[in-house]
């Protein structure tokens, strides 16, 4: 499990590797810089409040991404699982919220740009237990062309393409 845990990890800081290299290659502070649109997830052992050394070094690269982005909101979901975490599940994930968020402040995110929720998991087990989802919000910001599903071309019969 630890394995599993430590590979998603590995895999999201290399997404967010790229991101930051990506926002420090600006070169005027006029430039846009973009922020992550994809769900970010900081995941923690059952009956933890302190992040694993490698959830801790994501935590730090989603802050700075942030403090690079500013993104207009951020989004900080907790997963409530309490066969993961017992009776104590909603302590800790309160707990780990506050620990993601303190961090954010820290790196000169705005307080009043964090929203902060939680999720109860369903009723089948499932991967997403134990861990704190991430969203960056930008005014404006638009779905990639790319990543969006187009409209089906139509042609006459008969008319090229």
């Amino acid at each position: 499990m630890m394995r599993i845990l430590g590979f998603i990890g590995a895999s999201v800081a290399l997404v967010l590797s790229a991101t930051g290299a990506r926002a420090q290659t600006a070169s005027a502070p006029s430039e846009f810089v973009s922020c992550p649109r994809a769900r970010l997830s900081i995941y923690f052992a059952s009956g933890q409040i302190t992040a694993s050394p490698e959830a801790l070094a994501l935590i730090g690269r989603i802050s700075e991404t942030a403090a690079n982005c500013q993104p207009d909101r951020i989004d900080l979901v907790a997963r409530i699982d309490a066969r993961a975490d017992g009776k104590r599940a909603v302590e800790l994930a309160l707990a780990r919220l506050s620990a993601v968020a303190d961090d954010l402040i820290a790196k000169g995110v705005s307080v009043e740009s964090i929203r902060i929720a939680a999720q109860a998991a369903g009723p089948a087990p499932s991967p997403t237990f134990n861990q704190i989802d991430v969203l960056f919000k930008k005014t404006g910001d638009t779905a990639d062309v790319a990543a969006s599903p187009s409209a089906p071309l139509r042609t006459a019969p008969g008319e090229a393409i």
